[in-house]
């Protein structure tokens, strides 16, 4: 029922929320999702999936030329426009979401120079909220936890959630069991099970499979409600729920009622673009 709701949250918000690597393609400018600034000439480029929260590498081709030719934009010269707010100590928001879609590339790597659409681009980028479990038991005061999933994790922090010792952790560095190749050879990504490395030692021991997520709260809350709503579906008629007006029902009104609940929780992380 976890992984039924976990995607029926997903299937809602039009996206996998937790943290993912992407790689897309675009042309442009001219095109709504690629375009250039007035004023500053940066290119503006919009990702399909937000929040971006890490561009990983971005490489360009002339659009008449086959076979594509890419050329890799060198480092420090785009980045996300919009980073989560407090991207480097925090990227759990508690009610609401965060960041943005779009990249900023410096000038001269996507221009009218050429004309409209002369541009072929390929980003690869990393998107969502990083999310978590332990591979391995985790003893208190340990800085290196072994996990299932290290994407997004650098310079992030969330919870462990373990009921009376749930607790903050932050992490300053991964590293990938098997780092994933980038395309064209231009780098690799950190994702997949690994390690994280923590900013201050545990203060708590973790079994593993314990949950550490940077999703923000309403999202889990929302997926907590979708799990109700399929016990009730499945015919488990013994479990109440509250009504709105105090009152206890059971059953398909029940159902109802978590279903409007969860969907109002992730209406604000609906990809729409």
């Amino acid at each position: 029922m976890c992984w039924r709701a976990t995607s029926i949250v997903d299937t809602y918000c039009n996206q996998v929320l937790r943290a993912t690597v992407d790689n897309e393609e675009l042309s442009g400018p001219g095109n709504v999702r690629v375009n250039v600034q007035r004023g500053t000439g940066n290119g503006i480029l919009v990702m399909r999936r937000w929040p971006v929260i890490q561009v990983l590498a971005v490489q360009t081709a002339a659009n008449a030329s086959w076979p594509r030719q890419w050329t890799p934009v060198p480092a420090g010269m785009y980045e996300p426009e919009r980073p989560l707010i407090g991207q480097y100590t925090d990227t759990a928001s508690a009610t609401a979401p965060d960041g943005g879609s779009s990249i900023l590339l410096a000038p001269g790597h996507v221009d009218w120079c050429r004309g409209r659409n002369s541009t072929r681009l390929l980003v690869s980028y990393t998107n969502g909220w990083p999310h978590t479990s332990l591979t391995q038991a985790a003893t208190a005061g340990s800085t290196v936890v072994h996990v299932d999933d290290v994407t997004g994790w650098t310079g992030a922090s969330g919870f462990a959630y373990d009921g009376s010792s749930t607790e903050s952790v932050a992490a300053s560095a991964v590293a990938a069991t098997t780092p994933l190749p980038l395309p064209n050879g231009v780098g690799t990504a950190q994702t997949g099970p690994g390690t994280l490395t923590l900013t201050g030692p545990l203060a708590f021991n973790h079994a593993a499979g314990t949950v550490i997520s940077a999703l923000p709260a309403n999202v889990l809350w929302a997926a907590v409600l979708a799990t109700a709503a399929q016990a009730l579906e499945a015919g488990i008629t013994s479990v109440s729920i509250q009504n709105m007006p105090g009152s206890t029902t059971e059953g398909g009104h029940g159902v109802s009622d978590l279903t409007t609940e969860y969907e109002v929780l992730l209406e604000p992380y609906r990809r729409v673009i």
